[in-house]
């Protein structure tokens, strides 16, 4: 109850017009003073940054698949975070993958033509691969940014949204991506690019999954076999959806 509440105080601090965040945490230790004393008992076994990890700021969770305007909410109420901090870039014409962090690449030919490219072409820029029985994704513009907030089905029935900054978009005549990073209310670190390219050689059209990333969050720290687990299957559940957006009979190479 208490992790809630801060969670939703904090999100409340952070809108345009309230008091700052300085006198905004006075103000809620002083109207629950029990948080406090549950906070300092936290901070004897925890790190202080784990501590302010966890006491700070929940990711949304929620019981059940949430709507699509809980999801566009989620976001906006993050608009305002910035990137997690990360040295690296998933750009594929210069990919800096950072050393000792975890990378996903998976490339998987899709389909073959020009009709077929741009019909992966159109998906992928509408985000189709994000959308599963487990998986579902809003985009939202906030200001001059556009908001990406992934929420991914856990343990069954419990929904985790994360909101992620889009940082570039691309739809050429032969290559069309999306890139995102991850924000400070994501319980990873790290950015992805989802990438599909016509080869005018083979004819061939291929869909690029790369990603790197590492724990940002007790809830990443401590699943985070489960976390790279989940990683894998959106990899193959994306490139399957790519797949069938390509309309192509032929099987993937």
């Amino acid at each position: 109850l208490a992790l809630s509440l801060a969670q939703r105080e904090i999100c409340a601090a952070t809108r345009p017009g309230n008091p700052s965040k300085e006198t905004y945490t006075r103000t809620f230790f002083q109207a629950f003073p029990r948080f406090g004393v549950i906070l300092r008992g936290a901070s004897m076994s925890l790190s202080p940054l784990l501590t302010l990890c966890v006491a700070l700021w929940m990711p949304p969770v929620r019981v059940g698949r949430p709507s699509p305007l809980a999801i566009e909410e989620d976001a906006l109420r993050a608009a305002a975070a910035p990137l997690s901090k990360y040295n690296g870039s998933t750009d594929l014409d210069a990919p800096r993958l950072p050393r000792g962090w975890h990378v996903n690449r998976a490339e998987t030919v899709i389909g073959h033509g020009r009709p077929a490219y741009e019909r992966a072409a159109n998906a992928l820029q509408r985000l189709e691969l994000l959308e599963h029985t487990w998986l579902t994704a809003r985009c939202v513009c906030a200001t001059d940014r556009e908001l990406l907030a992934v929420c991914s089905r856990q343990w069954g029935c419990v929904w985790l949204t994360n909101t992620n900054l889009v940082l570039r978009r691309e739809c050429g005549a032969r290559r069309s991506s999306v890139s995102w990073g991850t924000t400070r209310r994501h319980v990873l670190a790290g950015e992805e690019t989802v990438c599909v390219t016509h080869d005018a050689s083979t004819d061939g059209v291929r869909f690029t999954v790369l990603s790197f990333s590492r724990p940002r969050h007790l809830f990443s720290a401590v699943a985070y076999p489960y976390v790279l687990a989940q990683q894998r299957r959106f990899a193959r559940d994306a490139t399957a959806a790519m797949e069938r957006a390509c309309g192509n009979s032929q099987p993937a190479g």
